[in-house]
This record gives C-alpha cells, sequence and structure tokens, in this order.
C-alpha cells in the first residue's frame, strides 16, 4: 500500500556560519600586509645606486626642507621636537635604555649638510652605534 508523504519544499539557505570567519580573516590580511609609516611627511630625498632596508622599530629622525626637526622612538608617530637640544634629550632617552637602538635619518635633499653634520654628531655624543641615513633609489 502506497502511502502518501504531504510534499515539502526545500528553501534555498545561504550559510552565514562562516561569513564570520572570512570577514575576520580579510581584517587580519589587511592589518598585515597594510605598511605603516611613523612619518608621513612629504620629502625630497636624495637618490643612490644602492640601499638597504631599514630595521623595523628604528628610531626615526626626521628634517624637512625648512629645517623643522620631528622624532619618533620607533612606535609612535613623530613629533615635533624643539631644535637640536630637544633632539639631544630624545636620543639621549632612547640611547640610555639601549645603545644598539637603530637610528633612522630621513632628510630631505635640500636641507643644508650643516644640520645633518649636527645631528649625526649629536647621535655621536649620545653613543648611538646604529645610524642609516634613509635615501631613494636611482630608478622609483
Amino acid at each position: 500500500m502506497h502511502v502518501p508523504r504531504p510534499r515539502q519544499s526545500l528553501a534555498s539557505v545561504i550559510p552565514t556560519a562562516t561569513m564570520a570567519d572570512i570577514a575576520f580573516l580579510l581584517i587580519v590580511f589587511f592589518m598585515v600586509t597594510t605598511a605603516y609609516s611613523l612619518d608621513r611627511t612629504p620629502m625630497e630625498l636624495p637618490a643612490t645606486r644602492e640601499q638597504q632596508q631599514t630595521a623595523k622599530g628604528s628610531a626615526l629622525i626626521a628634517i624637512t626642507a625648512d629645517e623643522t626637526i620631528r622624532f619618533s622612538e620607533g612606535e609612535a608617530d613623530t613629533t615635533t621636537v624643539d631644535g637640536l637640544d630637544g633632539l639631544d634629550a630624545a636620543i639621549r632617552t632612547v640611547t640610555a635604555r639601549n645603545r644598539l637602538h637603530p637610528f633612522v635619518i630621513k632628510a630631505d635633499r635640500r636641507v643644508k649638510y650643516r644640520l645633518i653634520d649636527a645631528v649625526l654628531e649629536r647621535l655621536r655624543l649620545a653613543g648611538a652605534e646604529n645610524v642609516t641615513l634613509l635615501s631613494q633609489g636611482e630608478g622609483a
């Protein structure tokens, strides 16, 4: 004997349980691949043929064309310091904790060398041993 079954229509369902996982993975992907810059001051860097990578977390000294000096210990954005004396105090706080902490000097190509030399001298007197000058590749 044949028993009639009630007809049930199948509803189409979009599985949303994995949507949260996908969204989380996309957020993590973009956070990891996004380049973060401590200093966004527009500058014309000097051109060089060879370039080296700078260490992550380096202290950054940025010198603009109008000779404004900005400083970052490597974790936060750069802030303006009060001339060479303010820079000297900022450098000494970093070197007091670690003399091998890397420093990067990012100077506009129009900055007079006497100012860069004064910054290098302050780094030397503070005992900084790992100093890099930032430049731009010729092909860029």
